[in-house]
């Protein structure tokens, strides 16, 4: 009697793990953005422990090269996302949210930050100024006044809104530096 009774608990619990799975799975890909482990556990009234252990299920599933998406985490966050290798083709069918310029000021600033805006422009050109705004209004860079110009900067909502693996200002620097060196050069 107990044999059956520790099967039916082994099953029982194998059903509420995939059904906790599941719930996970769906609130990445509703959010649509990073989202917090104490975010997943209060929607879905379970303990953080469950939920962290979902997520690494769900990290482990999507890590096959078999699917184009991917659970990662990014800082204290996690996210449902295209794997990089998809990126390009599924922009082109669907673009990012962000203009070019915009894409390539936030590059830009992610690199050099803290950046007076001034030197940005003198960097990349006038037409930064436009990118600058975008960035600013989206809540992505932080403008604050500096010397007669404004010093630029990257918020968290940068590090979600490119799944940046990173904490910090310094960690994004890092990010793009390492970034940088993987692109190969023109000779």
């Amino acid at each position: 009697m107990g044999h059956q009774h520790g099967i039916h608990k082994r099953l029982h619990g194998g059903q509420v793990s995939d059904k906790t799975d599941r719930y996970v799975e769906a609130a990445l890909f509703i959010a649509g953005k990073p989202i917090s482990v104490k975010d997943i556990a209060s929607s879905q009234n379970l303990d953080a422990r469950t939920i962290r252990a979902a997520l690494n299920r769900l990290i482990e599933k999507y890590s096959s090269p078999d699917t184009a998406i991917e659970v990662v985490k990014l800082g204290t966050k996690y996210a449902m996302q295209v794997k990089e290798e998809y990126r390009p083709k599924a922009e082109a069918v669907a673009p990012p949210e962000l203009s070019k310029e915009a894409l390539k000021v936030a590059s830009l600033i992610g690199y050099y930050q803290p950046i007076l805006q001034s030197k940005l422009a003198a960097l990349a050109g006038p037409q930064v100024y436009e990118g600058v705004k975008e960035l600013e209004e989206k809540g992505l860079i932080r403008a604050k006044p500096k010397s007669r110009s404004f010093e630029l900067t990257t918020t968290s909502k940068f590090i979600e809104y490119f799944g940046i693996d990173a904490r910090s200002r310094s960690d994004v620097k890092r990010w793009f530096e390492k970034k940088l060196k993987q692109v190969p050069s023109k000779d």
